[in-house]
């Protein structure tokens, strides 16, 4: 379980990216994140993944509290960042070997995940290819694949079907359902409202560092005025913000 209260993180220059950000995350759901470019997503999985500190406030993951249990939170936690930091110059195989020594996975079952995960995501043929010479796609794989292979309590998800095929799309939903269903505490920050309502359990809405909605997909589709998540994403804006498209005035 994620317990965040009162979260609030500023950037140089007075930029304020969280203010007062408060709720929680249970083990057995899938946790829709939304919001614009700049809402304050991605500054908050990196404060729950150890990567940023913050401000103020309280952050606690199964328990353990941050910053003072960072190592043991990151243990725990499987992270899929929106911009990933690869090492190129290795293979994919001797990148998952690093995880291995780093995470302290036994040696038969990193064996065994590695050439699952190769044959579910469709990849096995490219786990001794360069990963700077892997496709977009292929990237995203060694990423999502990096973030399980440990079997993390808590996983964070940022924008993690960038360059996946529809194919990979399919399997990838399939898989953290099924985590899940075991139990797993999942995060899931995107900009896919379609996938996002079809996937998630709960949705939370940020919008200017500040939380705007927060509640179970059951809750929001039982009231009468639900249509989809884009409504209630579109509707959230002042009518003055609203921008709509005229060719008329751009081509014509």
């Amino acid at each position: 379980m994620i317990k965040i209260t009162n979260l609030k993180k500023s950037y140089d220059g007075g930029i304020e990216a969280l203010n007062g950000v408060s709720f929680d995350i249970n083990p057995s759901e899938i946790t829709g994140y939304i919001g614009v470019n700049g809402a304050g997503k991605t500054t908050t999985l990196k404060i729950l993944s150890g990567v940023i500190p913050f401000d103020e406030g309280e952050v606690i993951v199964n328990d353990y509290r941050l910053p003072e249990d960072a190592l043991k939170i990151k243990s725990i936690t499987g992270y899929v960042p929106e911009t990933p930091e690869l090492f190129n110059s290795l293979r994919v195989t001797e990148y998952f070997d690093f995880l291995k020594d780093v995470r302290e996975i036994e040696e038969n079952k990193f064996l065994k995940r590695v050439e699952y995960f190769g044959e579910l995501f469709d990849f096995k043929d490219y786990l001794n290819t360069a990963i700077g010479k892997l496709s977009k796609g292929n990237k995203q794989k060694v990423l999502i694949v990096s973030a399980l292979l440990h079997n993390p309590d808590i996983i964070l998800l940022d924008e993690p079907l960038n360059g996946l095929d529809a194919y990979s799309i399919i399997t990838f939903q399939d898989v953290i359902s099924k985590l899940a269903q075991r139990g797993k505490t999942i995060f899931y920050c995107s900009h896919l409202l379609d996938i996002m309502e079809k996937v998630s359990d709960r949705v939370i809405i940020i919008e200017s560092g500040k939380i705007k909605i927060n509640s179970s997909k059951e809750e929001l589709k039982s009231n009468n005025d639900f249509k989809s998540l884009e409504n209630i994403f579109r509707d959230m804006n002042e009518a003055g913000s609203k921008k709509e498209f005229s060719y008329d005035e751009i081509f014509d």
